[in-house]
């Protein structure tokens, strides 16, 4: 019996406490808001150009680094003066925003003959981070190794890779 009073009394606090309320309540009503930044441009300004070049009897490579427009050719003639490293900037983006920049997925060059293969693509901001200023954009520049096969057929080969930018 004792047990049953102190379930009423217990049912009975708790029905009141939720019926009460307070004199001091208030509601308010505020202000939620959203900047949404529309997209990360990327601009090319040179595409990544390994030159022109001689095939040898057994083949080679041309590698095109970040820091000149010299190619270092191994196994295959390069003609001076006709290589360059790719160049991009970022563009419409927020002054002071760190931007992640990747280089990646490249695609085989084609052309009349068999399919040369690019690879050991690299940035000149190795990091992979710049931050953004719209009044001096910053030139990042991309170099590679290309694959040439031995006896290559003439023409000219093209490919692509990926650049990819966001905010961090």
């Amino acid at each position: 019996m004792f047990n049953k009073i102190k379930f009423a009394v217990a049912g009975t606090v708790i029905a009141a406490a939720m019926a009460s309320t307070s004199a001091y309540a208030a509601t308010e009503t505020a202000d939620a808001t959203v900047n949404v930044l529309g997209p990360i441009e990327i601009t090319v300004d040179n595409p990544l150009n390994f030159g022109t070049v001689a095939p040898g009897p057994s083949g080679g490579t041309v590698v095109l680094g970040t820091a000149s427009d010299v190619a270092t050719c191994t196994g295959v003639a390069c003609l001076a003066g006709t290589s360059a490293r790719g160049e991009f900037h970022i563009s419409n983006a927020i002054d002071g925003a760190v931007i992640s920049i990747a280089v990646g997925n490249p695609v085989d060059l084609i052309g009349a003959g068999d399919p040369m293969t690019l690879t050991g693509l690299q940035m000149s901001d190795a990091d992979g981070e710049i931050t953004y200023s719209s009044t001096t954009p910053e030139a990042v520049f991309v170099g590679g190794t290309l694959t040439v096969n031995a006896a290559q057929a003439a023409g000219v080969y093209t490919g692509s890779f990926d650049i990819t930018a966001d905010y961090q």
